[in-house]
């Protein structure tokens, strides 16, 4: 898959400016996390998308039960073959 670009954020996912201008960059690993934090509903456009990852800090959800979720949600953004690093608490994702 090539690597995406777009319009970043910032840590506190406010617009990244520079120069009176948008910052455009690669967006892979923001767009993930953007994914990985909303929840189904919190983004428009696209009502289905979002894995919603505070949902799952009380949940009794497998590690199996979260990685295929995970797994659907980064796909339907088309995240193919995303990798899954460490536990649920510490999770690294690369794409």
């Amino acid at each position: 898959m090539n690597e995406r670009t777009d319009i970043l954020l910032t840590d506190e996912f406010d617009l990244q400016i520079e120069r009176g201008d948008f910052v455009i960059g690669r967006s892979d690993q923001q767009n993930v996390q953007i994914i990985f934090l909303a929840h189904p509903g919190e983004i428009k456009q696209y009502p289905l998308a979002g894995f919603g990852a505070s949902s799952y800090l009380k949940s009794t959800v497998t590690k199996q039960e979260f990685e295929r979720n995970l797994k659907q949600q980064l796909k339907y953004d088309g995240y193919e073959n995303p990798e899954f690093e460490n536990d649920i608490e510490h999770i690294k994702i690369s794409v």
